[in-house]
């Protein structure tokens, strides 16, 4: 049998803390790059259908798709932003407390999509102006790709909890 180092002492909870922020932080890109694919088919379909009820143009179209495809990609880059800037040290803050819930980070999405919304507009926002304009739809790539992101991570968040209660030996090869 071949001999397999065991980090133990101050080293291995950083080294095990480090691995565990590259794997929520790849989850939380594949969840923020899903939403937002997701996002976008919506809005196309939204606009597909918005040129349906009033009459059918190529130009209608090529703006329904190009409108999809803008809001796809400003919500995949807005999603990158704040998994940088706000997901990643959410993560680790509540990797240390140890609570392992979805809700903070729908929260915290919520959040960033408000702003998001807040700048997008220029300033306040009336419940009407949302509903008429369509801008309702800036909520949800970013609430999406939390829960998304708490689905992903769910059985790594189990496994983590079986490993506290397990003997603490850990192996590298």
């Amino acid at each position: 049998m071949s001999e397999r180092p065991i980090i133990t002492g101050p080293n291995a909870e950083q080294v095990f803390s480090q691995v565990r922020a590259n794997i929520a932080f790849e989850h939380m890109l594949v969840a923020v790059l899903t939403a937002s694919v997701a996002c976008g088919a919506l809005k196309l379909f939204a606009g597909l259908v918005s040129h349906a009820l009033h009459g059918w143009s190529l130009g209608g179209l090529f703006s329904a798709a190009y409108g999809a495809f803008a809001f796809a990609c400003m919500s995949f880059l807005v999603g990158f932003f704040a998994a940088v800037v706000a997901g990643l040290p959410l993560f680790l803050a509540l990797e240390r407390a140890k609570l392992r819930k979805t809700w903070p980070y729908v929260v915290a999405a919520f959040f960033i999509e408000c702003v998001t919304a807040l700048i997008a507009a220029g300033g306040a926002l009336t419940f009407d102006d949302l509903l008429a304009n369509g801008r309702w739809m800036i909520f949800l790539p970013g609430v999406a790709a939390a829960v998304l992101f708490g689905r992903r991570m769910r059985p790594l968040w189990r496994a983590a909890e079986r490993a506290e209660t397990a003997p603490a030996l850990y192996s590298l090869r």
